[in-house]
């Protein structure tokens, strides 16, 4: 009997004054697209889609949305999964990711199940000491996940790069990952007919939330990251070598979404789209031919930017570039933040864009420990200056698995060494996690301080961006709320 394999992406918590964003899970597609390819029966299900709507409020202004205990469990009896393998790509979301193991072990306790994502490779023994948890894949699933099924399908304990288990006497087998795909044009595109895909563009808040067309999807042309930020988790998952995909595979993916699904809109999710100026250049002259907007919600490096490139992008449709310049400040951003930018070209490139008629989102951290009131309103203030027309500012959070992380546990501004009162749920850029004590030489601002000061001046930008850019402003949010009017208190507030 062929094995049967449920994928599911599980419910998601934010916080409440968030937008709730909506977007094919490309990770859990990939891994589809390979599974089917191989012949396996399949039931992908994106609880974040079909439960969009039911809300359960949480403590401290928190809220999940995505399907019930009983929604879940009732899809998981109609299926008969073999395997239920559930996507658990940051810390933050790893209670609801036990949760759906949970209930698939009290649904039929002969399920196999398997988590994946990056928070895998950070907490391996932490996650496999719970009882409704069996395997992790760690690394690349879609070179990782069929070796397993293989494994599970001959009882076999599966030595595998990137697997780990507990093994028939109960002890933890950790196997790092190590390997990685380097020909990313191999991997089939994402299996984007398994999921209700016109569920996503009926609700319209995909990953930049504020779309300027319906028909939106996600493409991830690269993966890796060579530069060592570090609030950064996701080199973990994905590796420092950059490796990217042909502008020949990414064009025949655009030609598949353009003529199957109608998209009129294309979000690059790539943490370094243009970090390999001839071929982002190439990319985007061939996109001219395309009726098609896009945007870049993860930021760009401006290191990486020119005009020509940014001549070629508004050609090509782009409407937006998020620029991640992450702090107003040189020093932080050099001894800090370890990341290779010159702020003196910020400017010049956001002027460029707006020549070209393109919107400019920036990106900002503060909060990070010795970082002085004088260095966080540095950065605060910088986007005026420039005139990005929309900013984030985020509270440095110390991911699992980032160097701000190991800081912070080192130096004890963590709750708890041992991990046993740390919140997850809160790592969201918008909390202050980072504790330090008053009599510290990193100590420089309380943290309800800070949150205030993040709040006021988020809300102050935008009302001034507002005002400064009245015509650009209604456009930015035009379609978002038109179906969803009740989020018109979320627009002023910590949103892309």
């Amino acid at each position: 009997m062929t094995t049967r394999v449920m994928l599911v992406v599980p419910p998601n918590t934010i916080q409440g004054d968030s937008a709730r964003r909506i977007s094919e899970p490309l990770g859990v597609l990939y891994l589809a697209a390979v599974l089917e390819k191989e012949g396996y029966p399949l039931d992908v299900f994106d609880c974040t889609l079909e439960g969009y709507h039911h809300i359960v409020n949480r403590s401290e202004g928190y809220i999940t949305y995505g399907s019930s205990n009983e929604e879940i469990q009732s899809r998981i009896r109609k299926f008969k999964p073999d395997i239920v393998g559930i996507s658990c790509l940051f810390s933050a979301q790893e209670k609801n990711t036990l949760n759906v193991a949970r209930l698939a072990k009290e649904v039929d306790p002969d399920i196999k199940t398997v988590i994946g994502g990056i928070h895998t490779a950070i907490y391996p023994e932490r996650l496999l000491s719970f009882s409704c948890v069996d395997y992790l894949v760690t690394g690349e699933g879609e070179i990782r996940f069929p070796q397993l099924i293989k494994a599970i399908e001959e009882n076999k304990e599966p030595d595998i790069d990137g697997v780990s288990y507990k093994n028939k006497n109960g002890k933890t087998i950790i196997i790092p990952a190590t390997r990685k795909i380097e020909d990313l044009d191999s991997i089939p595109f994402p299996a984007r007919h398994l999921v209700d895909y016109e569920g996503y563009i009926k609700i319209g808040v995909p990953f930049a939330p504020f779309p300027r067309r319906e028909r939106v999807a996600q493409i991830l042309t690269s993966r890796g990251c060579p530069y060592k930020c570090n609030f950064c988790s996701s080199v973990n998952y994905w590796g420092r070598k950059f490796r990217v995909r042909s502008v020949d595979n990414v064009i025949q993916e655009i030609d598949e979404l353009v003529t199957k699904y109608n998209i009129q809109e294309i979000q690059f999710v790539d943490d370094n789209l243009t970090i390999d100026g001839k071929r982002a250049k190439e990319l985007f002259s061939r996109m001219i031919d395309y009726d098609l907007v896009w945007c870049t919600p993860n930021g760009l490096n401006v290191n990486h930017l020119d005009g020509e490139m940014i001549d070629l992008m508004a050609k090509s449709g782009a409407y937006q570039l998020s620029v991640a310049v992450e702090s107003g400040s040189q020093e932080i951003l050099n001894n800090v933040i370890h990341k290779p930018i010159d702020l003196k070209k910020v400017k010049p490139i956001v002027d460029r864009a707006h020549k070209n008629r393109i919107s400019v989102h920036g990106m900002f951290i503060v909060g990070f420990p010795g970082e002085t009131k004088e260095q966080i309103l540095r950065t605060l203030d910088f986007p005026k200056k420039i005139g990005f027309e929309s900013v984030s500012f985020f509270i440095a959070t110390p991911l699992p698995g980032s160097e701000l992380y190991d800081e912070c546990m080192e130096k004890g501004y963590l709750v708890d060494k041992a991990y046993k009162e740390l919140d997850f749920e809160k790592m969201d850029f918008k909390s202050v996690n980072i504790r330090i004590p008053r009599d510290s030489k990193d100590y420089t601002i309380d943290p309800q301080e800070l949150t205030d000061l993040v709040d006021k001046r988020t809300r102050e930008y935008n009302e001034w961006s507002k005002k400064k850019y009245p015509e650009k402003w209604k456009e930015k949010y035009k379609l978002y709320l038109e179906k969803h009017p009740e989020g018109a208190d979320i627009i002023t507030g910590r949103v892309t």
